[in-house]
């Protein structure tokens, strides 16, 4: 008999609908604690407070009455395996350790401090195959793939026709949507600059859907870009609820990722793409890329390069069709639980 406690520092959005998710599990246990980590990486306090936070959670699984085997799952690794690992004193034998890393380490020194990182862990768990292939080159082979789902449920949705209709949207326009908060590593601007490589038939025949919370690119500097390049767009900038989100998921011919380099995790409006049969169109780099192309999801481009994604939003305009495959079928939530299920249960075998 074991028991899996599960502990985050974020209870909000995504963070919530995960842990909300993992604790449908059997024999799961909530110990997250929601509290705010040192801003300033160069301060002392920014090792101690996430030290303190992997700490606090071993203590409470040790005053845990509980006889059985116990794991701690750190839910959030992204944010923790840049600790001194040996600053962690375990002295829990009988406690397993194992964290979720949601990003690719983004410099040579925080794939060395992962490496070391992992040597005090049981499993580290990731959201791609790619992910892992590029762990295990850098020689972390403690490692498990658990395909991030939707968890969203789009049978209680109108039909895209419906939803068009509503918005005042036109049935002539072949909809490019871009969702999600407009920061600098998402490449909004990337996508803007392309519409000057475009004819103007071109864009004529396209709608731009721009949905999401306004951060580094505001919406002067979009509106202005829009201008510019006399592009047709919708834009809803500012807080994007639930049903909102998966309406516009849903009135997607295309959904863009114009992701810069930096950008090193899965995507939540790719996924909603996939499960919904949307192509995407994604840089041809790293892990969007090695999606794009291994399942046949879409249309890729050179990253960070305006002018291949003009190219490509070009071709997309000749209407295409996509093979999906099964990989569709992965992600869901029941597949999700069922594979951290079985990590759970290979940790004591």
């Amino acid at each position: 008999m074991y028991k899996i406690y599960l502990a985050d520092n974020t209870l909000t959005g995504h963070h919530k609908v995960y842990l909300d998710t993992l604790l449908h599990i059997e024999n799961t246990i909530d110990i997250s604690h929601c509290t705010g980590f040192e801003a300033n990486k160069k301060k002392v306090r920014y090792i101690l407070d996430r030290k303190k936070f992997v700490q606090d959670a071993l203590g409470k699984i040790k005053n845990d009455e509980f006889q059985g085997q116990k794991v701690l799952h750190l839910l959030y690794l992204d944010n923790l395996y840049t600790i001194p690992f040996f600053l962690i004193k375990n002295n829990l034998t009988s406690v397993k350790i194992i964290g979720t890393l949601h990003h690719m380490p983004q410099s040579k020194i925080k794939m060395l401090l992962l490496k070391m990182c992992s040597k005090k862990l049981d499993r580290i768990i990731v959201h791609s195959d790619y992910i892992k292939e590029q762990l295990l080159l850098e020689g972390i082979k403690n490692v498990e793939v658990v395909d991030y789902p939707s968890f969203y449920d789009y049978s209680i949705y109108p039909p895209k026709e419906n939803i068009k209709k509503s918005w005042n949207i036109s049935n002539e326009k072949i909809i490019f949507s871009v969702l999600g908060g407009t920061r600098f590593d998402k490449g909004i601007d990337i996508l803007l600059e392309s519409f000057k490589h475009l004819n103007q038939q071109h864009k004529d025949e396209i709608l731009l859907n721009i949905v999401g919370k306004e951060e580094t690119f505001d919406k002067e500097f979009i509106m202005r870009k829009i201008e510019q390049f006399k592009i047709n767009a919708r834009v809803e900038l500012g807080f994007v609820d639930d049903e909102d989100f998966a309406k516009n998921v849903l009135i997607s011919d295309y959904i863009i990722l114009p992701y810069r380099k930096i950008f090193t995790g899965n995507s939540g409006p790719m996924t909603e793409a996939i499960v919904n049969k949307i192509p995407v169109i994604t840089p041809s780099f790293g892990n969007l890329g090695y999606l794009t192309e291994k399942y046949h999801l879409g249309e890729v481009f050179k990253i960070e390069d305006c002018q291949s994604l003009a190219l490509t939003l070009e071709k997309c305009l000749q209407n295409k069709q996509y093979d999906y495959g099964d990989y569709w079928e992965k992600l869901n939530v029941s597949h999700f639980s069922s594979r951290y299920n079985d990590i759970y249960n290979i940790l004591f075998k």
